[in-house]
């Protein structure tokens, strides 16, 4: 597979930013390029995800985010109660979601089981999808209408992202279990080869899978998806981030106000223990669990997410200053680098 030829940084945009390992990135590559839909094009035409160490960004093109944006404003433009019905649907699959966890309680699933697990996260996604996007396009004054239906519903909705990780790496440690495998290793697996250990209990090599745990890149499109590892993801991940910024960076503005302080960059709430009241908060994305954390911070930077990301929801009920979606922050900037976070302006600035 070849990455398209536009691929200019300028064309890409982070999607998302979290705790995901490379099973769960490689079942999202195929959802966003051959599986969600929106009118007959599939949600992305080509879909990449950065995996390092169980974390990852995922990456799309600007182009398609405009798209399904256009048409999900229109319909809503349409029809209002649209954003009420697919509020309530996100809803809905959420509890769906759960209850099929719960039901389970924490078990191992076999290969059935593993399918329908996804095939119930892919419709939670579906409305998820809808209104994550909607909301960078409307007019202010339908937005400042639909906000608080959105929010709510995101809200419900936050609970599903910690669980089925947690859900899915039960399944991990009976299959490493099993097998005398690390647990991380089998989080390491594509979804073809997941799929396979279930159905026949056999493993791909384990020196295949020991390297993209500490680097890879899962490229998706429509026909098919690429595994890249070692020196092909550097260049593709070199290739998507712009870290010469000349100390100065821009995003967009989740909560307007002015903090000065030091950056604590934070990619995981529970190794947290050197953030002091005051401090700026610079992470990928945040969860309900960097609550405790953010009630600390001065103010907050997000590489990815929209103003119904939770730490948007969260500094607008903190009345934090925050700035969202800067695509690089957590690279520009350095833990104990003094900035200032200007979100009057959507600036973050390195003073020292």
């Amino acid at each position: 597979m070849e990455i398209k030829k536009t691929f200019d940084h300028d064309n890409w945009t982070q999607m998302w930013a979290g705790g995901w390992g490379l099973l769960s990135c490689s079942h999202f590559g195929n959802q966003y390029t051959k599986e969600f839909f929106f009118g007959e094009i599939p949600f992305l035409s080509q879909s990449i995800i950065i995996v390092r160490e169980g974390k990852s960004v995922g990456w799309a093109q600007q182009d398609d985010k405009d798209r399904v944006g256009a048409l999900l404003c229109a319909e809503i433009i349409k029809d209002q109660t649209f954003a009420v019905s697919v509020s309530r649907q996100l809803k809905k699959e959420t509890d769906k979601v759960i209850q099929f966890m719960d039901k389970l309680d924490r078990q191992p699933m076999d290969f059935e089981a593993y399918q329908e697990f996804w095939n119930r996260i892919m419709m939670y996604y579906y409305p998820h999808i809808q209104i994550k996007y909607v909301v960078d396009y409307l007019e202010p004054n339908i937005l400042k209408e639909l906000l608080p239906v959105f929010e709510e519903a995101r809200v419900y909705a936050e609970p599903v992202f910690k669980r089925t990780e947690e859900f899915l790496i039960t399944t991990a440690q009976h299959v490493a279990q099993i097998n005398n495998w690390q647990t991380r290793m089998v989080l390491s697996l594509r979804q073809d080869e997941m799929e396979h250990v279930l159905q026949n209990g056999k493993l791909p090599p384990r020196e295949e899978v020991e390297k993209r745990y500490c680097h890879a890149v899962i490229v998706s499109d429509k026909d098919g998806q690429d595994l890249l590892v070692e020196n092909e993801a550097e260049t593709i991940e070199k290739r998507l981030i712009k870290t010469n910024t000349n100390g100065m960076l821009k995003g967009s503005i989740a909560y307007i106000g002015k903090a000065k302080g030091t950056v604590r960059i934070i990619l995981d709430p529970l190794q947290a223990e050197h953030f002091q009241e005051g401090d700026i908060l610079v992470t990928g994305m945040t969860r309900p669990e960097y609550l405790p954390i953010l009630k600390k911070a001065a103010a907050f930077v997000t590489d990815a997410g929209g103003i119904l990301s939770h730490a948007a929801i969260v500094a607008r009920e903190l009345r934090k200053p925050c700035i969202i979606g800067t695509q690089h922050a957590t690279k520009v900037f350095k833990d104990g680098d003094f900035v200032e976070v200007d979100a009057d302006k959507g600036i973050i600035r390195l003073l020292l």
